[in-house]
Formats: structure tokens, sequence, C-alpha cells
């Protein structure tokens, strides 16, 4: 993390962004410029002083590296430092830049919503995209022109017309894979979305038919309980096969545009490198775009079935529950907030257990064990798969991991 690779960055993403409007793939247009402008923002804040991306609140980590005391004992990987957010990034650009920001914080909130509506719900209001795509590419260009950034090296091929997006859309398509990924997952998306729902008008076929069988020799209490069971049955059923079906179709799709696999890591100690960075991004907007569009279209189908509809709220609870999963890691960790449905997914990963370092001269007299860590041992969680029990949502990566807030190391709270 330094002002060049958050440059570097920013320049790819919001060409990218470019490259997306002039294929006419308005949503991830405003995605991949919503990632530019905080690595614009960024690299910026990196240039003044490295220390001002990181986290104030939660996170020293990357405050000791910028320090140099990256190799200390006690620091954690870079993996796991925490930076501040696009928003509080702005903020403080603004400073810096004394008047010089043509974007009031008004106009950029349409950009950072946008950004996080794509990113966390995979959902957008169409009616502000060419607004929020505009407001960002100001954003970059006056950040470009702070840091004194070749246009050209930072526009590319758009370095005369990036800011008309009318001459943008008047280039010939790109020849780049990007475009036709993005086609591909919006297609991709609607047809797991049909399969829902034919997937839901099954259940309740087979719910009315499993209950009508089970009911004959019921009296009327006995025969609302198998009604109901049959039908939680059903829909549970339904919706574990067509949320994995989709999830395995968007692997396929990401593997034959080389988004997937990502490229292992040497150790913890390593990062994402600029390029595994983005292609995680793409990984994890996509699944989440069609985990969330089969999971709104099979609950929006039980609405129409009355068996399915009282049902519904059963399984759709918030209530944390676990699913076995074909790469299901050893632990189970803890649960987490969906992306793609907002339920409670599932961290899989190893519990690891190391000799408390705690001098034992500082205990409680009379005791052989350390106040802070029960049996002298810190028990540490290495998470390795988040998997979503309602609608399928994947990941599997540690950058994927990372992507979604995951971090990668943590201590267990005994």
């Amino acid at each position: 993390m330094n002002e060049q690779t958050f440059a570097d960055m920013a320049g790819e993403l919001m060409r990218s962004a470019l490259d997306s409007w002039r294929a006419g793939n308005r949503r991830f247009a405003v995605f991949h410029a919503g990632l530019g402008c905080e690595h614009a923002l960024k690299a910026l804040l990196s240039h003044h002083n490295p220390l001002l991306v990181a986290d104030r609140k939660m996170d020293q980590s990357l405050r000791f590296r910028a320090l140099g005391l990256g190799d200390k004992d006690g620091i954690k990987p870079l993996t796991e430092a925490r930076t501040i957010s696009m928003e509080e990034a702005f903020k403080d650009v603004v400073v810096f830049m004394q008047g010089r920001m043509p974007v009031t914080k008004q106009q950029f909130d349409l950009v950072s919503q946008s950004r996080n509506g794509l990113t966390h719900l995979a959902w957008h209001n169409d009616k502000v995209t060419k607004q929020a795509l505009t407001t960002g590419i100001a954003v970059a260009e006056a950040v470009r022109t702070e840091l004194n950034i070749p246009p050209s090296a930072f526009w590319g091929d758009y370095e005369t017309v990036f800011s008309d997006l009318s001459k943008v859309a008047a280039m010939p398509t790109s020849s780049t894979t990007v475009p036709d990924l993005e086609a591909a997952s919006e297609a991709l998306a609607a047809q797991e979305a049909h399969h829902a729902r034919l997937a839901a008008a099954t259940a309740a076929v087979v719910a009315h038919d499993t209950a009508q069988f089970g009911c004959r020799t019921r009296s009327g209490s006995e025969q609302e309980t198998v009604e109901e069971t049959a039908a939680r049955t059903a829909l549970w059923t339904a919706l574990q096969t067509t949320g994995i079906r989709a999830q395995r179709n968007a692997v396929a799709l990401l593997e034959v545009h080389s988004v997937l696999p990502l490229d292992p890591r040497p150790d913890e100690t390593h990062g994402s490198s600029p390029v595994m960075n983005l292609r995680a991004h793409d990984a994890v907007t996509i699944k989440t775009l069609i985990s969330a569009s089969v999971y709104k279209a099979f609950a929006d189908a039980c609405e129409q079935h009355e068996s399915l509809r009282k049902a519904l709220p059963s399984i759709l609870s918030r209530t944390g529950h676990t699913v076995s999963h074909p790469n299901q890691c050893e632990d189970f960790l803890y649960w987490v907030e969906c992306q793609a449905c907002e339920k409670l997914a599932n961290l899989h990963g190893r519990i690891t257990l190391d000799p408390c370092p705690c001098d034992p001269s500082n205990w409680e007299a009379g005791s052989d064990e350390c106040i802070d860590h029960p049996g002298n041992t810190i028990g540490t969680d290495h998470a390795e798969l988040y998997h979503c029990p309602t609608c399928s949502l994947t990941l599997t990566h540690a950058d994927e991991l990372e992507e979604v807030g995951i971090p990668l190391t943590l201590e267990r709270d005994e």
C-alpha cells in the first residue's frame, strides 16, 4: 500500500469504468468508478503521509508498517491492515486540496452510495448512473492533476474524451473480455432468477402433494403440522438446489473469463497484488449479483403460493445455522452478515492454539494462569471458507474474503 500502487490501481479502475460505459454495461461502469475514486483519494493521502490511510479507530498494524516496524513481533500481517473508508478519505483530501476539489461532499455521496450498494447488496439506482460516473471522473481527474500524473498514463486511450461520456460511448467497443464478462454475468443472473422462480413453483406442487398424502389419516392439528413440515422441506430443498447451481455457474463463467481461479498466496504474510485485488473485486461482485438475483426471485415467487408464503419466514430467519459444504474446512468459526441476502453466512476455517506470551510475573498473586488468556493459550481463527446457507454465496480465496471485510486471522474471544 503506497502512493504509486494506489495511483496505478485508480487509473486501471477508471479505464475499466469507461470500458464498461462504452460497451453499455452501466452497473459495472459505476462500480469500477467508485473503486477507482477510492484508490485515487488514498493515493493522494499516501502522497502526503501513508499513515493517513490507516484506520484511525480500530487498527494499528498499518501505522507500524508505515513507520518501518512491520517485521516486529505482535504486528499483524499486511493482509489484515485496515484503511479508512472512501467517505473519510474524501473529507481528508478536500482539506489537503484547499479548494481545488471540484466536487462537494453531497455530490460525492452519490458515488459512495452507488459503490457501496453494488458491493454489499448488488443493487444500484439506474437513474443516477450517469451522474455518479461523471462525478467519479471529476474526482479522479482532480486527484490526477494534484499528483502530476501524465493524462496518458492515467486515462490511456480515453485521454482526450474521458470527460465526455457521449464521446466515450461512440468509440469502437474495446476488444478486452471485461465488457463480455459483464454482459454474460447480467444474462446469467437473469437466467438463474428464472430457474429460481420455476423451483419455487415446483416446491409448491411438491409441498401440496406431500401434505395431501400425509394428511389422509391425520386429525386437524396433525394435518396442519404435516402441511407446514412439507412446505418447509420442499422450500428449503428448492432454495438450496437453486442457489448451489447458480454459484457453480457463476464460478464457471468467471473461469471462462480468466477471473478465477485466483493465484494462491505464498504465505499469510503476503497480501493481494493490484491485479489479484481487481480480479477479487470482480469475482465477489458477480457472485453476489447472481446470488442476490436468485434469492430475490425465489422469495418473490414464494409470495404467490400460500403454503410457501407461510413457510418462508421460518427458513429466512436471521438465526444462524450451519450447512455442510463440499469444501468445508475443519472448524465452524462464526457467523457474518451475508453480502447477497443479508442473512447469516457461515465462516469456516482452522483454529490454532498458541502459548500465551504474557510474563508470569504479572499474573495475579498465587495464580498459575494468565488473567487475559485462560489455559495460558491464545486461540486464533484462520478464515478459509465463506458460505451462506440461505443464498449459497460461496467465497473460497483469501482475496475474496478480504474483499468482503473478513479478517484472515482473528484472536478468539474465549
